[in-house]
């Protein structure tokens, strides 16, 4: 009996086929194999912010996640999500709490905000939680690598042969 459990998760464009393909386009390793499928937590936030201009200030709305893991952040581009059966074991689990993620995802706006707009000026930021969001990436294996790859993107990051 497996336990699967229902994800708000964001719709993927690509599969482990794709995966598996990203990684042979790469390596030239066609005996590539998927070693572990990964669905990893993130908070999701709608920050909506006051910045100023020259006329006053103009209200501006953005995404970011915080990574419910390690306690990244990171404004994101609008994105589809959907509810999705996993299994609960290939759920990462979260290490990061509700209020540092808040306090992360505010950090993440204002710097991201600061660098758009080249000022040092106080932005008007109101975090709305939006709840844990997934994303889903698997661990593709060939003869002499390890990628870690992007159901949304199909990008990939290198990971290392053997873990520590």
């Amino acid at each position: 009996m497996t336990d699967r459990e229902q994800l708000v998760v964001i719709h993927g464009s690509f599969n482990a086929t794709d995966a598996l393909c990203v990684a042979a386009s790469l390596t030239g390793d066609i005996k590539a194999k998927v070693e572990s499928e990964i669905i990893y937590p993130y908070y999701c936030f709608d920050a909506r912010c006051s910045v100023p201009i020259l006329t006053g200030r103009q209200q501006v709305t953005l995404v970011c996640l915080v990574d419910a893991v390690n306690g990244l952040g990171a404004t994101a581009d609008s994105f589809e999500l959907k509810k999705e059966s996993v299994l609960v074991e290939h759920v990462l689990a979260t290490g990061v709490a509700e209020l540092t993620a808040v306090d992360i995802a505010h950090r993440t706006v204002t710097h991201h905000l600061g660098s758009k707009l080249r000022t040092i000026a106080e932005f008007n930021v109101t975090m709305q939680p939006r709840g844990f969001i997934y994303k889903g990436f698997w661990v593709v294996r060939t003869s002499d690598a390890r990628l870690l790859v992007d159901s949304t993107t199909a990008g990939w990051h290198p990971l290392k042969l053997m873990a520590a």
